[in-house]
């Protein structure tokens, strides 16, 4: 588990793999003004070791380095966010150095969501199904995210039973199913080799006086709100809050071992990589 302060007013963050000793697939920066999660692109449980994502390198180096060329490229203000993505996604697109497959339906990629604060704005980015929660003051919090992948029509699991040959093969068709409509016009927006995604994402500002306080979180660290129903957002903000995003993270893991053959809340990883950063302005 790495537990990290960053700059932006006072935020609080913490990004943990599946299990101790597995490499991190999500990622989690800041710069002076500006804090970025991004959740590694999985198979899920069943698939991941079949997959062949036709890269040398792996995800996790892909969300790092796809990370600090964010970082980098958003340090100037001026620049609008989808403009950083896209340099970023540039960037490190040729910082494979022509040794991968970066066509292939499977190459490494990840969600996003980055929060920018400036003179009299909060900037906002989302790709794909990262969240970001605001706290404005009203009685329920903005919920914002880019469900376009939630919408797609793919096979459902039905009662298969977790692991068994069944469910294995459902989750393979599901997982070739999701990459073949990554960055299509009718599927969904996702940051992988191509910049023109960063123009799909979901963006907008916010003015300083609306931004009390914020989460930004990979899907695997929103669990307990959706989609185990244990708190409602504004649950999930006071939590992060009272207790720091370790807790959201350990009461998630709690939930996860509560159903280890995913029969209550049906998913295609028991556990996900969970990634929180929690600012307060």
């Amino acid at each position: 588990m790495a537990r990290v302060r960053l700059n932006i007013v006072k935020v609080t963050g913490v990004s943990t793999p599946t299990r101790p000793f597995k490499e991190n697939e999500d990622w989690l920066g800041s710069g002076p003004d500006m804090v970025v999660v991004l959740g590694g692109c999985g198979a899920g449980d069943v698939v991941d070791r079949q997959v062949d994502q036709h890269c040398v390198h792996g995800l996790a180096w892909y969300v790092r380095t796809l990370g600090t060329a964010l970082l980098r490229s958003g340090a100037d203000p001026a620049t609008p966010l989808p403009d950083v993505l896209a340099t970023a996604v540039a960037e490190t697109a040729s910082a494979h150095q022509g040794r991968c497959d970066l066509r292939h339906p499977e190459t490494p990629a990840a969600t996003v969501v980055s929060l920018r604060q400036n003179r009299e704005t909060v900037e906002y980015l989302i790709l794909s199904d990262s969240m970001l929660v605001v706290d404005d003051g009203s009685e329920e919090p903005i919920v914002l995210t880019d469900d376009r992948a939630a919408r797609l029509s793919i096979d459902d699991y039905g009662d298969a039973e977790y692991g068994s040959a069944k469910f294995t093969e459902i989750a393979g068709r599901r997982a070739e199913q999701i990459s073949r409509m990554r960055n299509r016009p009718d599927g969904f927006p996702i940051a992988a080799s191509d910049p023109r995604a960063a123009y799909r994402a979901v963006a907008g500002q916010l003015s300083r006086s609306q931004a009390r306080r914020a989460i930004l979180a990979s899907d695997g660290a929103t669990r307990l709100v959706e989609p185990f129903g244990q708190l409602t957002w504004l649950g999930l903000l006071n939590l992060a809050e009272s207790h720091g995003p370790e807790e959201v993270v350990s009461r998630t893991r709690e939930v996860e071992r509560s159903d280890p053959m995913a029969v209550r809340w049906r998913r295609d990883r028991v556990h996900d990589d969970a990634t929180l950063a929690f600012c307060q302005f």
